[in-house]
């Protein structure tokens, strides 16, 4: 027999367990209360933006929310502080080693699922009173998902899926469309995702695919991804604030350690406001989970052209290319690989800085900046970038790399620009840092976009469905 199906044998067995426990505490749980919201993270909560911020609308409307997930980034304050939220942390799974044998490499997957699937029980099942809702996002997938089905159906609470992306097509890149787990993982996650009382979908694409590709049963909702009010294109004083605040010298943006030699590279003040510092740096930013669905090397290609060029034109008045400064927001597996690249290029009119920001700092990077760029491709191709989302709010017109559904969001010429190589990215960058006007076109174009905020979007098409 097929390691894999050795696998679903073993942790069948395990959930075959479960469904009995959780049958016999259905016949002896209260009904769940209609007002009580349990909103389900398998993931860093302080990393899930869109989470939060369902919590945070929820919670406006007057229920009781309690947010479950991992510890890790700091949750926004308003989260932290809200009398309406309660966060239940529960441990983030050990990463499984490669270098172990297939054998025991899947021994370590069933005991991590096995934990996680007691996790998720002990919290929704004896931590928290029973709830009339549960809200969860996918992916991550597995266990969730089953785990989820099984309370749902033991507890009589109502389920919503935030469909994200598809975990699957995640796993296919790195592993390949055919493997034989990809294709398990994919039948689990069209199983037991199919059923719910309804469906919120980050885009039309998606909620196409969900309707017609899962024929999943309960009501599909399209939920466009929005920024909060906090979320705007910052004045010059509040840039000259924001950028003193950090050390620009060095590879990584560090808060806190600044001199006078490092500070502001964009702006100075003086006793009748503040000012542009004349042939100032362009501030470009890119935010990235750092994985495998970011090309981050078509970036490197791009800057590597505009600094071959900045250098050949840097004798002529008329032609000469503006410097830049890229900030990289973000953590992730591909961090370090690329850092490493990036030391190795040895630009002169190109510096490249990584960061990790606050949830409270990083609208005001984007809020500074001339010039967004998103290296996101989706998996599935039917997700949209959150960071393009987050970079209309701030009013920065972005270049995108190009992929099915991205005009759901981007509008080529009027709000940003698609590219789809590195020459492309390269001239779109000269471009719209060379001409202002071209650049102020695009940043107008983002105003439609910041007329609907999250709560005003979430207010509208999701809020209905915990009323039912």
């Amino acid at each position: 027999m097929d390691l894999a199906w050795k696998v679903i044998v073993l942790v069948g067995a395990h959930i075959l367990v479960i469904l009995l426990a959780l049958l016999w505490i259905r016949l002896r749980a209260a009904p769940g209360k209609k007002g009580r919201v349990v909103v389900l993270v398998l993931g860093d909560i302080g990393r899930s933006p869109r989470m939060q911020y369902h919590c945070l609308s929820i919670a406006k409307h007057g229920f009781e929310v309690h947010l479950v997930g991992y510890k890790g980034k700091e949750p926004l304050h308003s989260i932290q502080h809200s009398k309406g939220i309660s966060i239940h942390y529960i441990d983030a799974p050990r990463k499984l080693s490669a270098r172990s044998s297939p054998l025991l490499y899947i021994g370590q997957a069933v005991v991590r699922i096995l934990r996680q699937i007691w996790q998720l029980m002990d919290v929704l099942l004896f931590r928290i009173k029973t709830p009339g809702h549960i809200l969860v996002q996918n992916p991550p997938a597995i266990p969730t998902l089953i785990i989820v089905q099984f309370i749902r159906a033991a507890l009589g609470s109502r389920l919503i899926i935030d469909w994200h992306n598809f975990g699957y097509s995640i796993m296919a890149l790195t592993l390949g469309q055919k493997a034989s787990v990809v294709r398990l993982a994919r039948w689990y996650e069209r199983t037991f995702g199919a059923f719910a009382t309804a469906h919120l979908c980050v885009s039309k694409a998606m909620a196409a695919e969900i309707r017609d590709g899962l024929h999943a049963r309960g009501r599909i909702a399209i939920l466009y991804d929005r920024p909060p009010e906090d979320f705007r294109r910052l004045s010059l004083e509040e840039i000259h604030e924001f950028t003193s605040q950090y050390d620009w010298s060095g590879d990584e943006l560090k808060h806190g350690v600044v001199d006078s030699a490092s500070s502001a590279p964009f702006s100075y003040s003086t006793a009748s406001g503040c000012q542009f510092r004349a042939n100032r740096p362009k501030l470009v930013v890119s935010s990235t989970s750092w994985t495998e669905d970011e090309d981050f090397g078509i970036l490197l290609d791009a800057v590597s052209r505009y600094d071959e060029e900045a250098r050949r034109l840097e004798k002529s008045a008329s032609e000469r290319l503006s410097s830049i400064v890229i900030v990289i927001t973000g953590r992730g597996p591909l961090l370090h690989f690329y850092k490493e690249k990036i030391r190795n290029l040895k630009l002169q009119y190109v510096e490249i800085k990584t960061a990790w920001l606050s949830a409270e700092h990083y609208p005001l990077l984007l809020g500074s900046a001339d010039l967004g760029i998103s290296l996101h491709t989706s998996s599935s191709g039917v997700d949209l970038p959150m960071k393009i989302v987050d970079m209309f709010g701030c009013g920065l017109p972005a270049c995108a790399i190009g992929y099915q559904c991205l005009d759901e969001l981007v509008v080529d010429g009027q709000n940003g620009r698609i590219f789809w190589s590195a020459e492309e990215l390269c001239a779109q960058i000269k471009d719209l840092l060379h001409s202002p006007e071209a650049l102020e076109r695009l940043r107008a174009g983002t105003s439609e976009f910041q007329k609907r905020r999250w709560h005003t979007e979430w207010t509208h098409h999701a809020k209905c469905l915990f009323d039912m």
